[in-house]
């Protein structure tokens, strides 16, 4: 099978399962996630400390589980929001705990890869969970909201990849990623922006809301989209570029590893959920 064909079926797949999971939502969604969370921080803790360990893979995963178990089952009941949040710190201070005592790995190994692994991939996982709140949205159909945002990721990543091949000359940002321009980040830009516009104006808005989001807030809500999208990618760029490979693992035949094809995705949808609940 040739590399383009591969990339498109299983892309296409990928599609599926993921907007599959988050229409059907509930258990799937949260399995889903957590499948993420999990094949997410391993490929961090392979790549952190330039190789692979069996204890720092557990130690990575566990932690990164942990605090994404924490925040779904507060995304079902966010009452006492103080006393959750003083819980928080605890995640954090759990990998200083085991790099004072292992004998394994050293305390940049471990603390580095494990609060890596929870903020970059486990908290943006637990965010999106929070999109099924119905009393933090202000709606039944948050489901739609995060699969407008995973839509508007995607098209922002394939416009930036065909505007940038064709007409791509400055380089964005050429110390991380050199194949990235500017050409590409403005073309990314405007075909988002206005997928969103129409999208927003004779979809979300006809068949699913009466107006959630103004046709100048969702511009404004793909511009961040794109440029925390962007972000994310460089950041999973700069990680894989420190470690001295191409991609970040090879579960998804012909697009890599999770980190890879969700690095856009955990940056971009804090901003879209605290972009939506404060508009």
């Amino acid at each position: 099978m040739g590399e383009f064909w591969k990339r498109t079926i299983f892309g296409f797949f990928f599609v599926v399962i993921v907007l599959g999971c988050i229409f059907l939502g509930g258990f799937y969604a949260v399995v889903m996630l957590a499948a993420v969370v999990g094949a997410g921080s391993a490929e961090i803790a392979n790549l952190y400390p330039h190789e692979k360990g069996k204890s720092l893979n557990a130690i990575v995963i566990a932690m990164s589980i942990m605090l994404y178990v924490f925040l779904s089952l507060y995304s079902q009941s966010p009452d006492s929001i103080e006393a959750r949040i003083f819980v928080l710190p605890i995640f954090f201070n759990i990998p200083l705990l085991i790099a004072l005592f292992s004998k394994k790995h050293n305390y940049v190994d471990v603390v580095g890869s494990s609060w890596l692994s929870m903020i970059f991939v486990a908290l943006p996982c637990g965010i999106m969970t929070m999109f099924y709140n119905e009393t933090l949205m202000g709606t039944d159909k948050g489901w739609v909201l995060l699969m407008f945002a995973f839509l508007l990721i995607w098209v922002n990543d394939i416009f930036a990849y065909l505007t940038g091949v064709s007409i791509g000359r400055h380089k964005l940002f050429p110390r991380i990623s050199p194949k990235k321009t500017i050409e590409g980040s403005i073309g990314g830009a405007v075909f988002t922006m206005l997928f969103a516009y129409f999208l927003n104006r004779f979809v979300l808005n006809v068949y699913f809301f009466d107006n959630y989001i103004s046709d100048l807030q969702v511009l404004f809500l793909a511009l961040g989209v794109v440029a925390f999208g962007t972000l994310g990618d460089l950041t999973e760029s700069m990680i894989k570029r420190h470690a001295g490979v191409k991609d970040s693992g090879n579960i998804i035949p012909g697009h890599g590893g999770i980190l890879d094809r969700f690095d856009a995705t955990f940056m971009a949808m804090p901003f879209v959920f605290i972009y939506l609940l404060l508009i």
